[in-house]
């Protein structure tokens, strides 16, 4: 396993294991791309047709959801980027950076039907927050028959969105900052009359910008794309492009499929016009700074917005809490008539039915931890086959770990749905192989980004010098570098299970309705009558990354607690 192990053909070794990882999305294309153009041998279409594409171009307000997933994607993740780096420039020289470490970090495992059905709980006209403020401020002593959320023009989606990419956008972008000389920047701007706003502007911001494109990519092709928390918070007349391919999968006519593939086919479109799209935003953004700063625009009044801004940043995550305190509230919740601000009474009655949700959580627990352990050994592997100088010295590896991000930079319907017809084709859908597998692939990227660059920085010195005293290859990889990636590794394991966790249309289609988990459980809950049930459903959806958050947190205040650069580290 280490490296001294093997010294030829590592990097084929090393891509023929990622491609063949990863070759589900490519397949997942190919099962979407044939159906759409009439060939499927197995509906008796063996010919080539332009018959699918007409039938869905027909759909009723299909040009409606193309604009409103447009429309929500894109703004989704201009906002994000903005006011992740508004917070960012405002805390990231003072002791709010760290405190905000710490709370973004249980946040962004939190999936997001969770926060959908939060915020569903709060904002509803007759949510928790109309509660609070009703009748003194508002008058009502019934809920308004208006409805503003969901609202009819995707407003609801994308603070939802916000909720939960501007926290990760926030952390990756404290990962940046602590590669940057930033506060030497900010000095020398301030030493020449800029503002503070400015420095972070013209000097930082093209930086970190340069380092976040991939996980920028990575949310506007999830805003684009979405479908659980569409299902919650969107409108549904017509609904965005995902919702409406996905509410068309399960159609009782098998020709059906044919007409949905070429819209998996459509959604793939449009992520790709929408990337296009950004990057000409990108040119013409890049040439109006170039503009700006070339004149001289010192920006002192913007000093002055930054605190109120990065306040309005952080209003998404703070209704997130709030949506999470209404859900535990609702799952104790006796009868709580509008307008009373809390429970006319409690009662545990409502978790009498968690216990029929314990199959469900061990099916989740199972899945993850499985998942995240095949892709922490994929990940590895190649890590550790691979030495530090192909990764930073050779041209190719850029191309050999293109097929990593792939499931991050294709849109999930676009490609589940194809490969849900071959799993079907092979018999394999429903299984637990092939769940486990398509979860891993999603994990895949995280740990990536994770344990790549901790291999990189893992000093040498340390297995050359076990080498000399004699012990193999095995014995340094488990008793010295392991030890080493120890805080990288239990960094991994919890997004590794979050990412598992908050996974909907993957396990929907590919399991086949045969292995049932809390997220579908969740949002098919969400979506009925009973708050009570949703409530109980969310919050046991968002346990199990939360326990792992908390182990891996207390774990490694032990294993450390003595060792001050890596307390520094955790902190």
């Amino acid at each position: 396993m280490a490296v001294s192990t093997i010294t030829h053909n590592r990097p084929y070794l090393m891509a023929g294991c990622l491609f063949l990882f990863c070759s589900p999305v490519l397949v997942g294309l190919i099962g979407v791309i044939l159906p759409s153009v009439g060939f499927f041998p197995a509906f008796g279409e063996g010919g080539f047709s332009w018959a699918p594409a007409r039938r869905f171009i027909s759909t009723p307000g299909l040009s409606s959801a193309i604009l409103l997933s447009f429309f929500t994607g894109i703004t989704a993740t201009v906002l994000a980027l903005f006011f992740s780096f508004v917070v960012l420039a405002t805390c990231a020289e003072n002791r709010l950076m760290r405190y905000l470490r710490r709370l973004l970090g249980p946040l962004i495992s939190v999936p997001h039907s969770t926060v959908a059905i939060g915020m569903l709980f709060l904002l509803t006209p007759s949510g928790w927050l109309m509660r609070l403020v009703s009748p003194n401020l508002t008058g009502f002593d019934r809920p308004p028959l208006f409805a503003w959320f969901p609202d009819p023009y995707g407003m609801s989606l994308i603070l939802g969105l916000l909720a939960k990419e501007i926290p990760f956008l926030i952390i990756v972008g404290m990962t940046t900052l602590a590669t940057l000389p930033t506060t030497r920047l900010i000095r020398a701007g301030v030493s020449l009359g800029y503002g503070r706003a400015a420095c972070w502007l013209f000097l930082i911001l093209p930086l970190v910008y340069r380092h976040i494109r991939l996980p920028l990519a990575a949310v506007l092709v999830y805003g684009l794309s979405v479908v659980d928390m569409a299902l919650l918070l969107a409108p549904t007349l017509p609904p965005p492009l995902a919702v409406l391919i996905f509410q068309t999968i399960d159609h009782s006519d098998l020709l059906t499929r044919l007409s949905v593939s070429f819209g998996a086919c459509l959604q793939l479109a449009v992520v790709i016009l929408a990337i296009l799209l950004w990057q000409m935003g990108e040119i013409i953004i890049s040439h109006l700074f170039r503009h700006f700063r070339n004149s001289g625009y010192r920006l002192l009044i913007a000093d002055r917005l930054l605190p109120i801004l990065a306040a309005i940043g952080l209003l998404p995550m703070v209704l997130a809490v709030l949506g999470f305190l209404a859900i535990l509230l609702w799952s104790i919740a006796g009868s709580w008539f509008f307008p009373a601000a809390m429970p006319n009474s409690f009662t545990m009655q409502h978790w009498v039915s968690a216990v029929d949700m314990i199959p469900l959580l061990g099916n989740s627990v199972l899945l993850a931890f499985s998942a995240t352990g095949l892709a922490l050994i994929v990940v590895m592997a190649v890590c550790e086959l691979t030495p530090r100088q192909f990764h930073h010295k050779n041209r190719l590896s850029g191309w050999l770990h293109l097929p990593l991000y792939l499931p991050l930079l294709v849109p999930q319907i676009s490609f589940l749905f194809g490969l849900q017809i071959l799993f079907s084709w092979q018999r394999l859908d429903g299984t637990w192989v092939a769940l486990i597998w398509v979860h891993a692939l999603f994990i895949l990227p995280y740990i990536w980004l994770i344990l790549r660059p901790a291999f990189d920085f893992c000093d040498p010195r340390f297995d050359q010098v076990a080498a000399t005293l004699g012990k193999n290859a095995y014995y340094r990889f488990f008793h010295i570098k392991l030890p080493l990636l120890a805080y990288p590794l239990a960094i991994s394991i919890f997004i590794g299970v979050s990412v598992s966790i908050a996974l909907y249309v993957p396990t929907l289609l590919i399991g086949a309705g045969r292995v049932n988990t809390v997220t579908l459980e969740a949002v098919i809950r969400a979506t009925g009558g009973s708050r009570s049930q949703a409530g109980i459903a969310a919050i046991l959806q968002m346990l199990i990354p939360m326990i792992v958050y908390i182990t891996v947190q207390v774990w490694l205040y032990i294993r450390f607690r003595k060792f001050s650069a890596m307390q520094d580290m955790m902190a």
